[in-house]
Order: C-alpha cells, then structure tokens, then sequence
C-alpha cells in the first residue's frame, strides 16, 4: 500500500487561513501527545481533552475538513467511500514544534480507535513554517518504507486507513497537520 492521492494547493490561501485562525483560538486548550497516552515523543500537541472537539471552532473545523476531503475522495477515487450518511469522520489537529534537543516524532502505527481502523486516513498540511525534518514515513506490513513525503503547507495526502505510517522527528521549525479519519457508521 502507499498514496492514494495526493492534493497540491487543497484549500487555496483563503481557506487555508480560516483553518489557521480557528486553530489559534485562545479557547482550545492544547496538551503534549505523549502526555494523552499517543504514539508520539517529543514537543508535538494535540487538543487536551475530547470536549475540546465540541467547542465551536472545532466543530466548524471538523465540518468543513470532513466535507472537503470527503468531496476530494469521492471525486478522485468514489469507490473508496460509501455516501456520506454511511460514515462517521473523526477530525484532529496535530501541532509539531521542532526542535533538536526533544523533536517530535511519531512511531509507525496505524491510525484507529476501539479496535478499529478507519477507510480511510488523510492528512493536511494546514501550515509548514521551516521544517526541517517531519517526513511521513509509509510502510508496508512488514515495516519496510514504501513511500515519504516532505510536508508542504496547503498539501493533503490521502492513504488507506490501515497503512502503517509514522513522522520522522522534526528537529526545527513548526507544522500543523488536520488528520480526516472516514469510519464505517
């Protein structure tokens, strides 16, 4: 397994901006990955509770990163996903800090909850500021790499939701990536 497909340009700046700001609202409280029990070390944060995902701002995210990919998807490639009434999304924002002494660093895994996995698995590059470093890592089930990507900002990379992925450490600058999980319902 590797890509599905690949988005150059996804949301154009003006939206790629409105992600931005709902992401900086002072309201989310934010908290290290690996303090919430994820596979993850390092300076990397993601929202600290899941009642953050029903503030305002997270549902407006959630309800538009869900439709554009899922948009994305069903044109590209419609016999991955059912219709939308078939599918539960899950939406979560992940903010890398690089940094040399404690880069973040996620370890392969495969993406799911409850014993579940996901359709499907996409990850936006929502904002890149210096990365040096953070490369998604694909891996085939024996855990040998079949496929990296560089992150760039406004960048959406769709992949199976079983695939065994990871992120190499980022050891300077920051990144915030939207992971889009589509759930059978």
């Amino acid at each position: 397994m590797t890509i599905l497909r690949e988005v150059t340009d996804f949301l154009g700046e003006k939206r790629q901006t409105d992600v931005l700001e709902l992401l900086r609202s002072p309201t989310l409280a934010w908290e290290r990955s690996d303090l919430l029990g994820r596979t993850t070390s390092g300076r990397m944060w993601q929202l600290a509770t899941s009642g953050m995902h029903r503030m305002p701002e997270m549902v407006r995210l959630s309800t538009l990163m869900a439709s554009v990919v899922y948009e994305e998807i069903h044109r590209s490639l419609p016999e991955l996903l059912p219709e939308p009434e078939s599918l539960v999304p899950q939406v979560f924002p992940v903010r890398m800090e690089g940094n040399s002494d404690e880069p973040p660093t996620q370890w392969a895994h495969k993406d799911g909850a409850g014993g579940r996995h996901p359709i499907v698995t996409s990850l936006y590059y929502a904002q890149v500021d210096h990365a040096v470093g953070g490369t998604l890592v694909l891996h085939d089930d024996s855990g040998t790499e079949c496929a990296r990507v560089h992150p760039t900002a406004d960048h959406l990379i769709i992949i199976s939701g079983n695939q065994i992925h990871s992120v190499e450490p980022l050891t300077a600058g920051d990144r915030i990536t939207i992971v889009t999980n589509f759930y059978e319902a």
